[in-house]
């Protein structure tokens, strides 16, 4: 199997390499080469303020959500084109860890079921880094689980008092 790019690959690449060496911020660099995936930090900057700085040139540039329709913030890329970018984006795509749930989930359930309205307000917006969309977890009776939830009413003279 040959896994060399093929001329469009290379120049998809290649543009994309020239793109990252120009507006990349290497100030950074270091320190997120130094950095767990789970860990990320910087000593005198707010990672989110950095990575959502980061996501907007991004999308300024056309290399936010990489495989999205161009029309929502996207650059209409294939999954390969993908790939690259993530290779030559290196550390910098440690900046971009909280926009992943929201490209790679949020958004495209919102491509497939969202009216157009909705794609058009909500879409450009995550894929530029101005929001951050999450998906969040919780335990059965731990508090956040709608099926754990428990309410009662207790009689407290003439008025009833709902607790859960």
């Amino acid at each position: 199997m040959n896994f060399d790019d093929t001329p469009q690959e290379a120049e998809f690449r290649a543009h994309a390499r020239a793109w990252i060496d120009a507006n990349a911020p290497k100030q950074y660099e270091q320190e997120l080469a130094k950095s767990g995936l789970g860990r990320i930090s910087l000593k005198n900057a707010d990672i989110v303020e950095v990575g959502k700085a980061w996501q907007k040139k991004k999308a300024e540039g056309g290399w936010s959500c990489l495989t999205w329709p161009t029309e929502y913030g996207g650059r209409g890329a294939t999954p390969i084109e993908k790939v690259i970018w993530q290779q030559e984006e290196g550390v910098y795509g440690k900046l971009t860890q909280p926009f992943q749930i929201g490209e790679g989930m949020c958004g495209p359930t919102v491509m497939a079921y969202g009216s157009e309205d909705d794609k058009r307000k909500y879409l450009p917006k995550l894929a530029s880094g101005e929001n951050i969309w999450c998906q969040l977890f919780s335990e059965p009776a731990g508090g956040s689980d709608v099926a754990g939830l428990r309410t009662r009413a207790e009689k407290d003279g003439d008025d009833w008092i709902i607790n859960g």
